[in-house]
């Protein structure tokens, strides 16, 4: 006895395997989509993880230093005559990274680029990496205004705060960009 239903032909029809490439086709373009998303936030943890790690080498640099020079005190506020603003490892106290202080007692802050380590060596390989360092008095009694800004002139009192800001400029940017700040009162 013969079937007399009408048999289809195997395989996938025209719609079907057009159906199956656009479902693939999303699949493949949501995974791709993810990797980058995933290569953009490394990129920016990388780049915060090494803005941390400069700014916490000038932190540990400074750390133990004396607020003015240990043999004219504030005398000669920002460095002294035989400390050159281009050779860190003549200081030998804090307001020497305030860098050339002007009459009304601030200076202008020092910009190690390529940046420094806490042994006052330049490090290899950060190309594109700046350190600034900006160095103020505060005063005791206002510890609490220690991220707006405001600061005394060098020399008036015996609290500095610090504040380190870490630049970076990739190499296809027009200019850098800041990364991090860390600030802390000494």
């Amino acid at each position: 006895m013969r079937d007399s239903r009408p048999h289809r032909a195997a395989g996938f029809t025209l719609i079907e395997a057009a159906l199956t490439t656009i479902i693939v086709g999303v699949g493949v373009l949501a995974m791709l989509t993810a990797q980058q998303a995933y290569h953009q936030k490394n990129d920016w943890a990388q780049r915060t993880d090494t803005a941390m790690l400069l700014a916490n080498e000038l932190r540990e640099l400074t750390l133990n230093m004396p607020l003015s020079d240990p043999f004219t005190g504030t005398a000669n506020l920002g460095p002294e005559a035989d400390e050159d603003v281009n050779d860190v490892t003549t200081f030998d106290d804090l307001d020497d990274f305030a860098g050339p202080v002007d009459v009304t007692g601030f200076g202008p802050g020092i910009t190690f680029n390529p940046p420094i380590n806490a042994l006052r060596q330049p490090i290899a390989n950060m190309n594109g990496w700046s350190q600034t360092i900006d160095v103020v008095n505060v005063l005791q009694s206002n510890i609490g205004m220690i991220q707006t800004g405001v600061g005394q002139p060098l020399g008036t009192t015996n609290s500095v705060r610090i504040t380190v800001m870490v630049n970076y400029q990739p190499p296809n940017a027009a200019a850098p960009s800041e990364v991090t700040r860390l600030t802390w009162v000494q």
